[in-house]
């Protein structure tokens, strides 16, 4: 193992001045937490790059922008394919009371008008990813697609500025808020808390309806059972020879050229958009087709919407009347929690990162045909600056020593995951004496909820006279027993059956039909406001979040039973 942990430190280069270095980083930041819920699947190198470098520029954009109270935001560091945070938190009293008078007056226009400043910024967004779409790369010159490299690193770093002022008000308000109801027996985890931010539409929701309709159309027109019934990679061959296939594959068709500009995951660069890939839709679409009946989210949506205004009328009317302003204005901002988590994964992550595949893969194919790579997809196992010293004259040049070495490790890491996780990737790197202690001094002082709501998550609450199999995090209140379904990766969800609890590392906008065709959903990671949890309330099922170990402690066909309220999980069937 020593001899691996040394090969480790050499073949793991990708980020320079962003690896973890133990004897630099732990001094200065004392504790460093695994993201699981961004980094499972272990992330590629190239995308590792743009992650680490301006994932945490853009915290950090935001916290100065809009003057955090308690930290400046977080730094990341990337331990082979996985990232960690610190948190740069502010400990000096006196500044933060400077920064709380600043913070206060920037949320203003936000609490005046989050949709109108998301809306610009959406047309922004959308005029940097229209400019990249437009380059012609196969025509490009190298020297072009040099500059077309620049533009994608300015406008990935331009998206994560955008991506983190709209998080950080809501979220912050939802915090804030969080804090203000303790008196009143409340906690995020409260069924009465969580009811006053359910009951909002938003875009992901509306792409939903629309696959819904394609899973409706295919049904009446005698496609139902090729969906159903053939593996996913052959279902699009087989309907093309089908009498109304190319009619379907028409509006399929349609449909991507408006809503195709999408990753399958969020967070990395080497599985295909759906534009390009339009197989990869088939899962949601059999999900429906198995769910079978109307699409009845927006009907459950106005049902949450009417108990939404129901639980901001009881703690209001227990709100003293000069307090009722302020909470009035954080229960508004905060709302923007469940709406704005879906749509900025659809309109930054997304979006972004499918038009960056589109110029890595131009990129890597005249790198492949100048031999200065072995394949077109090996770029991902670049970075950009090595890609910017060779793309000016690629036939000079000679990558594959690099590529390929960290293809193999990589691909070794992934394939290990559950076997090497604690021994690669512990959960902190920390010089406090525990977990619980690191959380304690060097997470939650930060009041930041990005972190502390989603990427780390909350810790669950042991109590052993419960005597619960795996104890969680709620993020969706409820009971459900049934049988379990361990989904890893997006290409499995094909597998999941009506009725079945999905067991998962976590979920993006591409795993939102699947809710509506489950009992429950336990995930290793995620916090109350994850995507997992609030795609879970708005579908009104029971949600366990931050389990840490669901997905290696629970198999596929077990029974199980979840009490999310109290954060319990059973295994029934222990065979």
């Amino acid at each position: 193992m020593a001899q691996e942990n040394q090969e480790m430190v050499r073949l793991w280069d990708s980020v320079p001045g962003f690896d973890f270095n133990k004897d630099v980083d732990l001094p200065e930041m004392n504790s460093w937490f695994f993201d699981g819920t961004h980094s499972v699947p272990l992330l590629t190198p190239m995308y590792s790059w743009f992650w680490i470098r301006h994932c945490g520029y853009g915290s950090q954009y935001a916290a100065e922008t809009l003057s955090m109270p308690r930290y400046k935001g977080f730094t990341l560091r990337d331990v082979e394919g996985s990232d960690y945070i610190a948190m740069r938190i502010v400990r000096d009293e006196a500044e933060v009371a400077k920064r709380t008078a600043k913070f206060k007056e920037a949320l203003i226009p936000w609490i005046e008008d989050f949709d109108g400043i998301w809306a610009k910024q959406r047309k922004e967004l959308l005029a940097m990813y229209d400019k990249l779409k437009a380059v012609d790369l196969g025509k490009a010159s190298n020297i072009d697609l040099v500059h077309h490299l620049w533009d994608m690193i300015s406008t990935s770093r331009r998206m994560w500025e955008i991506h983190f002022m709209g998080m950080n008000v809501s979220y912050a308000a939802f915090l804030l808020l969080e804090d203000l109801v303790k008196p009143y027996g409340l906690t995020s985890e409260s069924p009465e808390f969580q009811d006053m931010f359910r009951g909002f539409d938003n875009q992901v929701f509306q792409v939903d309806k629309k696959l819904w309709g394609l899973a409706r159309d295919a049904v009446s027109m005698g496609l139902g059972d090729i969906i159903l019934k053939s593996p996913v990679e052959q279902v699009m061959g087989k309907i093309e020879q089908h009498k109304s296939g190319k009619e379907w594959l028409k509006k399929l068709h349609a449909f991507l050229a408006v809503d195709g500009w999408r990753m399958v995951r969020m967070m990395d660069l080497n599985e295909p958009y759906w534009l390009e890939d339009p197989s990869v839709v088939i899962s949601p679409i059999k999900a429906f087709i198995k769910k079978g009946g109307d699409y009845d989210l927006d009907a459950m949506t106005k049902k949450l919407a009417q108990g939404r205004e129901r639980a901001i009328a009881n703690l209001l009317a227990k709100v003293p009347k000069d307090e009722k302003p302020w909470f009035e204005a954080l229960i508004k901002l905060g709302g923007k929690t469940g709406s704005y988590s879906e749509e900025h994964d659809l309109f930054c992550e997304l979006h972004c990162h499918a038009v960056q595949r589109r110029g890595f893969l131009g990129i890597g194919r005249r790198l492949a045909a100048a031999g200065t790579i072995d394949k077109p997809d090996d770029i991902f196992f670049l970075n950009p600056d090595e890609v910017e010293r060779v793309l000016g004259a690629p036939e000079f040049h000679k990558l594959q020593y690099i590529a390929n070495r960290r293809r193999a490790r990589w691909e070794y890491l992934n394939q290990r995951w559950p076997e090497v996780k604690d021994l690669t990737h512990p959960p902190v790197f920390t010089t406090r004496k525990s977990l619980e202690e690191a959380v304690g001094m060097d997470l939650l002082p930060s009041a930041d909820a990005i972190i502390i709501k989603i990427v780390v998550g909350e810790l669950p609450r042991v109590r052993p006279e419960l005597k619960a199999d795996i104890y969680g995090v709620c993020g969706a209140p409820g009971v459900a027993e049934g049988l379990a379904r361990v989904i890893m990766t997006y290409s499995e969800l094909d597998q999941v059956q009506k009725g079945d609890i999905l067991v998962c590392p976590g979920t993006n906008p591409a795993w939102t039909p699947v809710f509506g065709l489950v009992k429950a959903v336990v995930s290793d990671r995620g916090g109350t406001l994850s995507h997992t949890a609030i795609v879970g309330r708005e579908y009104g099922l029971p949600t366990l979040v931050n389990t840490f170990t669901a997905t290696t402690t629970i198999k596929t066909g077990q029974r199980i039973r979840v009490n999310v309220t109290e954060g319990t999980l059973y295994i029934l069937d222990k065979k």
